[in-house]
């Protein structure tokens, strides 16, 4: 069996993947113009791969779950437009996800504009907004995303967290 083929098991994930933590501030979102209440709002800092992986998810009922997520190298500009068309060289992501007992599709937000008005990397807070279009789902829809946010994590959480995960993840 190849490494590629080998599947990990939870305690190698756990070593080898950030954990998100949940985060509190505003994530407002809308989908096709319809407003969505993000109820879980999850922040992570992956310092292997340099990016900030950032969560939000939306619960319609007891079975459809509705999911952000928006991926920010962790050096990027403060106040500087970037186009979504051109995420292969920024290393910026955007994906809509829809999980329900009948229907499970991801598509990634391939037409926009993506700003980050603020990144505090001491306290893990980012602020920014996004307005885009994403690929076709399954259904040949496609999806106008409207997100903006402002999130933090808890100031003693961040400095915990980012201390420890450094001195756990990265040499002295």
């Amino acid at each position: 069996m190849t490494a590629q083929q080998q599947q990990l098991t939870s305690a190698q994930q756990k070593i080898l993947y950030p954990k998100p933590l949940n985060a509190t501030g505003k994530f407002n979102a809308k989908v096709d113009d319809i407003p969505l209440d993000v109820q879980t709002k999850t922040l992570t800092h992956d310092f292997d791969r340099a990016f900030y992986g950032i969560t939000g998810r939306h619960a319609d009922n007891s079975v459809t779950v509705k999911e952000f997520y928006i991926q920010l190298p962790d050096n990027i500009e403060v106040d500087k437009i970037f186009r979504l068309e051109d995420s292969e060289l920024t290393k910026i992501r955007v994906w809509y996800t829809v999980k329900s007992p009948t229907d499970h599709y991801a598509v990634e937000c391939i037409n926009g504009i993506l700003t980050v008005r603020e990144l505090n990397h001491k306290d893990l807070k980012i602020v920014c907004a996004v307005i885009g279009d994403t690929n076709t789902d399954p259904h040949g829809n496609t999806h106008n995303l409207n997100i903006e946010l402002n999130l933090q994590l808890n100031t003693r959480l961040a400095r915990g967290w980012e201390h420890g995960y450094r001195s756990a993840r990265q040499p002295s």
